[in-house]
């Protein structure tokens, strides 16, 4: 297995050395990392047996792949002071949401992929994106691909697309827990339960209906039916949601692509 490095050991970072090491996509003796806060970067290596970068350069200099984890406006930098310690013999997968392929190609000789993770990537679950450069090579998207695939699922797009579907994967959990805590506060606010138990059977039901999509492959659709029985209880609340789901979650997507501003 490739060495690989870490640069940059905050929550998306560290959450991919977990997963690499609970996946067995990587041993902790294949990994080394580096984050400027250096208590950070030690508390993962008493917690994961992985080793310690003295630097940056020293994690490149070590590794065939390097996962870039640091905040976009420091990227540029990062790799300023990687320097020729970073060069076309490294694999780079940068997860910084705003920094395109084009800058990457023009701040470094590394060939170079950008992956937008999710946290659900923690539980070995959802869909990490992926869009690859212009430089690399087809050995690299194998290895790309069989890492992110250990960790949940590999999805490559075009890059163009990135900003919008990061909404349903990264930025997804989110979203999807707070529609769940308002679903649960809805029963709460009728008096007959809770918020423990409102919270525990939406968490479950949520669950289910995950593993029930997954499983038998069924639609969205293929389980509404299932449950919603003609003039029935559900078929009403599913009225409820078709008519004014759409409104809401437009307006969603648009304040969060930043369209209200």
């Amino acid at each position: 297995m490739v060495q690989i490095g870490v640069i940059g050991t905050g929550s998306m970072g560290g959450m991919l050395v977990r997963t690499f090491i609970e996946s067995r996509a990587a041993a902790p003796e294949e990994i080394i990392a580096y984050n400027r806060t250096t208590s950070r970067a030690t508390a993962l290596s008493r917690e994961t047996g992985i080793r310690i970068g003295r630097d940056c350069q020293d994690v490149a200099r070590e590794a065939g792949v390097v996962f870039l984890c640091v905040r976009p406006c420091e990227v540029k930098d990062v790799l300023r002071e990687l320097g020729d310690a970073l060069s076309s013999q490294i694999l780079l997968i940068s997860i910084a949401a705003e920094v395109p392929l084009a800058d990457l190609h023009a701040w470094t000789d590394a060939r170079v992929v950008r992956v937008i993770p999710t946290l659900t990537s923690e539980v070995l679950k959802g869909a990490s994106l992926v869009a690859f450069g212009e430089r690399a090579t087809a050995a690299d998207r194998d290895l790309v691909r069989t890492l992110l695939k250990a960790i949940g699922r590999a999805v490559e797009v075009e890059e163009e697309a990135f900003e919008l579907l990061t909404l349903l994967t990264s930025c997804g959990p989110a979203f999807i827990a707070a529609m769940m805590k308002e679903f649960a506060a809805a029963a709460v606010r009728r008096g007959a339960v809770s918020p423990a138990l409102a919270d525990l059977l939406v968490t479950e039901t949520l669950a289910g209906t995950a593993g029930l999509l997954e499983k038998e492959e069924s639609s969205f659709d293929e389980v509404i039916s299932r449950v919603a029985t003609e003039g029935g209880i559900t078929a009403k609340g599913v009225a409820v949601i078709s008519e004014e789901g759409p409104r809401v979650f437009d307006a969603m997507i648009a304040a969060a692509l930043g369209e209200e501003e």
